[in-house]
């Protein structure tokens, strides 16, 4: 067949316009915004991979990619239709019969005009540390929107004069096709990778180690697709939004394209938002779920959930039945600290569903109390949980060992959820602590001096702000009023309003000099001793621990810690600048690997204080031991949390395979007696493999 047969050119025609198609929506096709947009969010593939406070996997990487992308793309479409709205209210629409260098001039001119009043406000509202939220918010927005404001001038210029030189030169045409925004925002994140992995080797940060620069490459080539594929989905749904405000309100023409790409983001908002609400209901039934190594009630009576508690053992929670199977005996405490225990050690904890409001189960957590002797104890711990309802196991065990049982440790639930979903129950949380210390102190106060026990607080985490907000607005005076003798936080989260007055004017909260914030215990140590013997409240917050750093003061200003070079504390990367939203996504990032931790094996390392906890027991409680007990607390501590984790995995592995062999018995047709079957087969089993081993 000829080449020039109509059949070969109109296949050619075909590829010919399929191709166009292409290339066009990767740019040539799409509106100013769009192609803004599309720069701006390649663009930032290239500072999503900075160093962070932790070590970053490539996998957290592609999640950390992909929402700056996809973030940056959202917000960049906005802003710069809204710019160009502006631009259209300030001529009234009579620049659309101008001639195309007229309505270039006025498309780069109107940006550059835009960009510059909002810089203008961005300067005139610098930083301050006790800044509100709006205040600061307005000023990150001028300042992003002259920053995009930018980019349109640029990008507007660059294509409005390649269309204006090819205009009258049909031969040179398909130079106006070529798509600039897309290639360019890659080409620019692709460089700052190289740049990035080269700058971080030489200021010695490590975090990024383990994502190879080819494996980032092929991340943000994925990222760009992905991008393109958002947007897409996004602009049909303004333009469609955009196309019914002109046909039924043609006033709002000129503003209708921006209140389109509002409401498509609105739409995406809220199917996120809806995968949110599914995935809270499916933690919180995880978190309500027994688990195969606790699902038997404590023995001892000194504990909630046993027979003889006031609280029934199967309201308490997958982490409260934890937390009173897992307390010490007699015979553990005095095999560890080499002399006799003084008693059972006491642990009361209220779950979310011993009772339905808030006054109620305060009620039944005092009559616990008195019911097992708490107040009569040597030392009364009233711990905050963190969301899940988690009670640090190595601190409770260390007091324990420390007062050789004579101790009672107490808590209330107010969520089943991890700490990052419990965000929103943080007040519910601090009322309800208020009212239990209401409840103690009130107790305490009708007792006589010398025979109150030793008062003291504990909260990591979440639990740690619930339990510091009791005294918001208050001074460290009113926490000595209350009868604390001491208290001991871990990783104390950025949004803890006491820490931050604390911070921010520590003459004015602490004029006593007798709370601190170190990153370990070494630097407890370091302390002049009259500031030691003056301390009865520790806040220990590692550096690199992501969680005393993340919230949304890391949107508005450049935090302390990307301060300076030369004064960035230890393990805060030194190649890292401070860009708001990027810093925000890789912090809240590190959130997740901050967390990570070997059983039995204790680290300094992120939100992990294991290997300082029971140091800071001791001296924060003012509980002395000798140095041999020390080392055998701390050698316990490490085989019980081994112990305990193994056993979680085989009893839970016992148990499915025992669902297993029941679901397949029931497949046999074998119902009558299947569960003592299964339960005979994995006897067997299990028995041959202990004798095997």
């Amino acid at each position: 067949m000829s080449e020039d047969s109509p059949v070969v050119k109109a296949s050619q025609g075909g590829v010919t316009h399929g191709l166009d198609r292409v290339v066009g929506v990767l740019g040539p096709d799409r509106s100013l915004a769009e192609r803004v947009a599309l720069f701006a969010a390649a663009a930032s593939v290239g500072p999503s991979f900075e160093p962070g406070l932790q070590p970053r996997k490539t996998l957290d990487q592609a999640i950390a990619t992909g929402v700056i992308a996809a973030t940056t793309l959202s917000a960049v479409t906005v802003v710069e239709s809204a710019v160009e709205s502006v631009g259209k209210l300030l001529t009234r629409g009579r620049t659309d019969a101008a001639s195309s260098s007229a309505r270039l001039a006025f498309t780069v001119g109107s940006n550059l005009l835009i960009g510059a009043a909002a810089e203008a406000v961005s300067r005139a509202l610098p930083p301050r540390e006790d800044e509100r939220l709006r205040r600061g918010g307005l000023r990150v927005i001028a300042n992003r929107t002259a920053r995009v404001a930018g980019i349109g001038a640029a990008l507007s210029g660059a294509i409005g004069a390649i269309d204006l030189l090819t205009e009258h030169r049909s031969k040179q045409r398909w130079v106006s096709r070529i798509p600039l925004a897309l290639p360019a925002g890659v080409g620019l994140s692709a460089w700052h990778i190289h740049r990035t992995h080269i700058k971080s080797r030489a200021m010695g940060d490590t975090t990024i180690a383990n994502v190879s620069p080819l494996s980032s490459i092929g991340i943000a080539a994925g990222v760009g697709a992905g991008v393109i594929g958002l947007q897409l989905g996004e602009r049909l749904v303004a333009h469609g939004v955009s196309r019914g405000i002109s046909r039924i309100a043609p006033n709002y023409d000129s503003v209708s394209n921006p209140i389109g790409h509002v409401v498509a983001l609105g739409v995406l908002g809220s199917v996120i938002y809806g995968g949110y609400e599914y995935a809270v209901r499916r933690v919180e039934q995880g978190g309500a779920a027994v688990e195969p190594a606790y699902e038997s009630p404590a023995t001892s009576p000194m504990v909630s959930g046993s027979p003889e508690s006031l609280i029934p053992f199967d309201t308490l929670s997958r982490e409260g039945r934890r937390f009173v199977n897992m307390v010490l005996t007699q015979d553990e405490i005095a095999t560890v600290m080499g002399e006799p225990a003084a008693a059972d050690p006491i642990r009361v904890f209220v779950g979310l569903d011993t009772a339905t409001e808030v006054e109620e189960r305060v009620d039944i957590l005092m009559d616990e109390m008195i019911r097992t002797g708490a107040f009569d104890r040597k030392v009364l711990c009233f711990a905050s949980p963190t969301g899940s309802g988690y009670i640090n196991y190595v601190m409770a065990e260390a007091l324990e060992y420390m007062t050789l049982g004579d101790c009672a440790i107490v808590t209330m639930q107010y969520s089943m959820l991890p700490s990052s979903m419990s965000l929103t129950r943080t007040t519910l949380a601090v009322e309800q602590n208020r009212d239990v210390m209401h409840a103690i102190t009130g107790y305490l106060r009708g007792m006589p001096a010398d025979r109150r026990p030793r008062f003291v607080l504990f909260g990591e985490s979440l639990g740690a702000l619930t339990m510091q907000d009791v005294w918001q607005r208050r001074t460290v005076e009113a926490i000595d009023r209350d009868f604390v003798h001491s208290s001991l936080f871990l990783g104390t989260p950025s949004a803890t309003q006491f820490a931050k007055a604390w911070r921010l004017n520590a003459e004015k909260i602490d004029p006593g000099g007798k709370m601190i914030e170190v990153d370990d215990f070494g630097d407890y140590l370091d302390l002049p001793d009259e500031q030691r013997e003056r301390v009865r409240h520790v806040l220990i917050s590692h550096y690199d621990d992501p969680i005393p750093k993340f919230g949304t003061n890391i949107l508005l200003r450049r935090p302390w810690w990307l301060g300076p070079v030369d004064e960035r504390p230890p393990r805060v990367p030194k190649s890292t600048g401070w860009r708001p939203g990027v810093s925000f996504v890789l912090t809240g990032i590190d959130l997740i690997n901050a967390m990570e931790v070997v059983p039995g094996t204790f680290g300094r390392r992120g939100h992990d204080y294991r290997e300082d906890i029971a140091r800071f027991v001791s001296a924060a409680y003012d509980l002395p031991i000798t140095a041999g007990q020390m080392v055998s607390i701390e050698r316990a501590l490490r085989e019980r949390e081994l112990e305990w984790a193994q056993k979680r995995v085989v009893t839970e592995q016992v148990a499915r395979a025992r669902e297993a062999l029941l679901r397949e018995f029931k497949s046999w047709g074998v119902s009558s007696g299947s569960d003592l079957q299964a339960d005979a087969v994995l006897r067997q089993v299990l028995n041959g493999a202990a004798t095997r081993a």
